[in-house]
């Protein structure tokens, strides 16, 4: 700008800094608060300063819970602080893995190798104290101590919550009989696989009730399914994935679902579940009064969060346990993420939100306050073969409300279906079916807030801009291949969180995420 300023000034705006109406970071707390008496402005503003790298002091982390949110958490942290102690509870032996393919584990399309979010060696690396199967029973906010199940007691400087959720389990389910099941962690899925595996009959002479047409029921449905396994799905509402989809997908989606040769019964209940006198054979009475005979009946209808722990050491909890825009409890040492953290009296139940959370959580731990959590765009994405089914963000629009605009494109024969939701020129949400290659794009306008202005007919009316999938399927949310990323990446993009943006991959579920790590290592 000019040779008369010395090379050691620095320049901020005054109220560089202000976050969240608080003025704790703001460059005017260095500064002189004199005001003139005549005039009322306030001094030149003007301060000798000295800049250095921030280091916070060493704590001990402590971590209840091995899913998602937690995973997500360590590797940030670890990128930000190497120094801090990190100790996680997990009560499940097999910690860190993906619980959306257990389906595909079940019916061994997946190794278990291929569910891992992370090896053993690249654990090591993180500098971690892992405590597998280990739970804990009690916590003492006063004295910042927890009791595991072990025994043992560990004190903390911070506590992080991430103990996930738990089956809706019926109270006539007797899940302790042969027979019966849910499906939510690897010992759930071994003991299915097990199961199916020991009746002595083939795929084709198996037959499976599953009690749920949410994701779980569907996928897992599929997943059998594809082993020619005789798949019945009892559903109490009047039709699947209510909560996600509006009616015409849903109705959509039952054809298709037909179509495979799965049977579905709408507005049921099971009322009881009897073993008979052939080995392995379950005789199941529906509420309408049909009489089901099956090998096996699996429970797939919801979740509840695991908060009792949290709820007994006085944390503040609704249905989860109620969190601030830094994940922060009740008590200021103690934080949530993932499934348990209820923000502004919303649970968000899905991996991209708890990995969200994770990594705000990371950075406010880190000693930067700048960013912080606002909530999480709700989206679900069903992976069954040859179905392309999305929903973002809001799917209906309120009754007698003008402001919102609904926009549907659809060809029901061929049950392609495209509907937005659009308010103050806002894309707010979306369902794609039969064709979800706009899910990336649609995703990163509805959280970006971006304006549709000009843009609106090409973006609404128009297909996608969408490259076509090149080299290994990667990332089947978003139809990205391995060429893609790779592409991606020598075009410049060395981040691993752009590299998701850019390209689509790993924004849907997450399961790809690991690939998606080790081709950009790859390409380094």
């Amino acid at each position: 700008m000019t040779d008369s300023i010395k090379e050691t000034v620095v320049f901020l705006p005054m109220h560089w800094g202000k976050q969240l109406e608080n003025d704790l970071n703001r460059t005017n707390n260095l500064t002189n608060t004199v005001v003139d008496p005549v005039s009322k402005e306030p001094d030149f503003k003007f301060t000798t300063v000295s800049v250095t790298k921030y280091s916070k002091p060493f704590q001990k982390i402590a971590i209840v819970g091995a899913g998602a949110a937690a995973f997500r958490f360590i590797q940030n942290y670890r990128e930000i602080n190497t120094t801090d102690e990190i100790i996680v509870f997990s009560n499940e032996i097999n910690p860190f893995y993906n619980r959306v393919l257990l389906p595909e584990y079940v019916t061994a399309e997946l190794s278990w190798d291929k569910l891992l979010k992370i090896k053993d060696d690249a654990l090591g690396k993180l500098n971690i104290t892992m405590k597998s199967g280990v739970g804990i029973d009690s916590i003492n906010t006063n004295a910042k101590t927890l009791v595991a199940s072990d025994g043992s007691q560990h004190n903390f400087d911070n506590l992080i919550l991430a103990t996930g959720s738990r089956p809706f389990i019926p109270e006539n389910a007797q899940l302790h009989l042969p027979g019966r099941f849910t499906i939510r962690k690897k010992e759930d899925a071994d003991r299915l696989k097990n199961y199916l595996d020991n009746t002595g009959l083939s795929p084709q002479e198996q037959h499976v009730v599953i009690v749920g047409g949410g994701l779980l029921g569907l996928e897992l449905a599929a997943a059998l399914k594809h082993k020619k396994v005789k798949i019945t799905i009892i559903q109490r509402a009047s039709r699947l994935m209510e909560r996600q989809l509006d009616r015409v997908s849903s109705k959509l989606l039952a054809e298709e679902v037909q179509l495979r040769d799965i049977q579905i019964y709408f507005d049921n209940e099971v009322s009881t579940v009897f073993e008979t006198d052939n080995t392995n054979e379950l005789e199941i009475a529906l509420k309408s009064g049909r009489i089901l005979t099956a090998n096996a009946i699996v429970y797939t209808i919801g979740t509840i969060p695991n908060i009792e722990i949290a709820k007994e050491a006085g944390i503040s909890c609704g249905r989860g346990v109620k969190v601030n825009q830094y994940l922060q409890s009740s008590n200021p040492d103690v934080f949530a993420i993932g499934e348990i953290a209820e923000f502004n009296n919303h649970l968000f139940g899905i991996t991209s939100a708890a990995e969200e959370q994770a990594d705000i959580l990371a950075n406010y731990l880190g000693g930067d306050i700048s960013s912080y959590y606002k909530g999480s765009v709700l989206m679900n994405i069903l992976k069954l073969e040859d179905i392309n089914l999305c929903s973002i963000g809001q799917i209906e629009i309120p009754e007698n409300d003008d402001s919102y605009e609904e926009i549907i494109f659809a060809d029901l024969k061929q049950r392609y279906y495209k509907k937005c939701i659009v308010k103050d020129d806002l894309l707010i949400g979306a369902i794609l079916m039969g064709d979800k290659n706009e899910f990336a794009e649609f995703k990163s306008m509805i959280e970006s807030k971006i304006e549709l202005s000009d843009k609106r007919n090409s973006l609404l009316r128009g297909s996608s801009n969408a490259k076509p999938v090149l080299g290994k399927l990667v990332c089947s949310c978003s139809q990205v291949g391995s060429g893609n990323i790779e592409e991606a990446i020598k075009s410049g993009t060395a981040n691993f969180t752009e590299l998701c943006k850019s390209t689509g991959a790993g924004l849907g579920c997450g399961s790809c995420k690991i690939e998606v790590k080790e081709i950009l290592s790859k390409c380094k």
